[in-house]
């Protein structure tokens, strides 16, 4: 089927002709060293040459759902509206109680989506078996096409990867579980449902194509769903967690500069971080340029959240810590005349590093 055929045979949705979106955003855990990537992107040019594609990120951590959600979550509100391709997903041993769901996630669903989809469920299953198609036995999560108030439509495996993202976008106001065959690629892989199953149906909605023809309507409410930890602020100190270690060590967390100016630390104040049985005194100050190189600093990163960084260093590597960590932020003791005994300097007890 190509592209133009879509276009002409299934361009209506109630009435509604559907329009080319001319953009698809690609986020995955595929990584950079093979071809992965460029295989995903030779498929949608196939089904539609006409489509950009703007690739996001593809070193999300390997089958980290919740890594994945994190990025792509602070990074489409910055993407054009069309299609948002996104596959970091996981495949669970069949039978398990784990199946579908991101085991290590605050992921839930709800209890009506097992009757929703079972049938569903069962008749995929027997029909991709009749085809010899791997991907009947796995237990990967199924995959959906979900519509947002922007106008926007992600493809990814309902594990949560894109929920994070939904709300950023207005809200879901449609969803479609991914079940026609016609539209795959022929035999598709168990294992590269990206490249078999996601690539060209990304590409044949950002052509035109109908929402509806992906497969059959779902309930929202079934959609499996991932939240991020909230930080908790008690007296004088909050309690954190690391939600995101970048490329230049900096360490998000969860926590907003009106967090901390409600336990009473304000900007250019000393605090006291409290992380992995070791405790840090450092600077609350507006960028980690304002303290000497090699020292840490706590200050907001480009998205308005509270992070530590070092200037021209690693937080993660001085502070030993990574995504998922415990900190506490909190105002330090008090000692008499200590700003006027440390100077113009910030100084900075650090463990050593071993």
């Amino acid at each position: 089927m190509t592209s133009a055929g879509v276009m002409t045979d299934t361009g209506a949705v109630g009435g509604a002709a559907a329009r080319p979106t001319g953009w698809i955003s690609f986020l995955s855990d595929y990584g950079l060293e093979d071809t992965c990537v460029g295989v995903c992107h030779g498929v949608i040019a196939r089904h539609a040459p006409q489509v950009r594609v703007l690739d996001v990120c593809h070193v999300v951590a390997a089958q980290d759902i919740e890594h994945g959600a994190g990025l792509l979550a602070d990074s489409v509100g910055y993407l054009p509206v069309g299609v948002h391709l996104a596959v970091v997903e996981r495949l669970d041993p069949a039978g398990s109680p784990e199946r579908g769901a991101t085991a290590a996630t605050t992921a839930t669903a709800a209890t009506t989506a097992t009757t929703a989809t079972a049938a569903t469920t069962a008749a995929t299953t027997a029909a991709a078996r009749e085809r010899d198609d791997p991907a009947a036995v796995t237990s990967a999560a199924r995959g959906v096409a979900i519509r947002v108030a922007d106008g926007s439509t992600f493809v990814a495996p309902d594990n949560g990867l894109t929920s994070l993202a939904w709300d950023v976008l207005g809200g879901v106001t449609a969803a479609h579980e991914i079940s026609n065959p016609a539209l795959w690629l022929p035999l598709p892989s168990a294992v590269f449902r990206g490249r078999d199953v996601y690539a060209p149906v990304a590409a044949r909605l950002a052509a035109g194509l109908a929402l509806a023809e992906v497969g059959p309507r779902i309930d929202t409410d079934s959609l499996v769903r991932i939240t991020r930890p909230a930080c908790v602020v008690d007296d004088d100190h909050v309690h954190a967690q690391v939600l995101a270690v970048d490329h230049f060590g900096n360490l998000s967390l969860n926590v907003t500069r009106g967090d901390l100016e409600a336990a009473g630390m304000l900007l250019g104040d000393w605090v006291e971080i409290r992380a992995a049985g070791r405790e840090t005194t450092l600077s609350f100050t507006y960028t980690y340029g304002d303290v000497p190189v090699g020292q840490p600093a706590l200050c907001e990163d480009s998205l308005r959240r509270v992070m530590l960084a070092v200037n021209c260093g690693r937080a993660s590597d001085l502070l030993r810590l990574r995504r998922g960590d415990a900190v506490v932020i909190g105002q330090p003791p008090r000692e008499p005349d200590r700003d006027a005994a440390a100077g113009a300097t910030a100084v900075v007890r650090l463990p050593a590093l071993t």
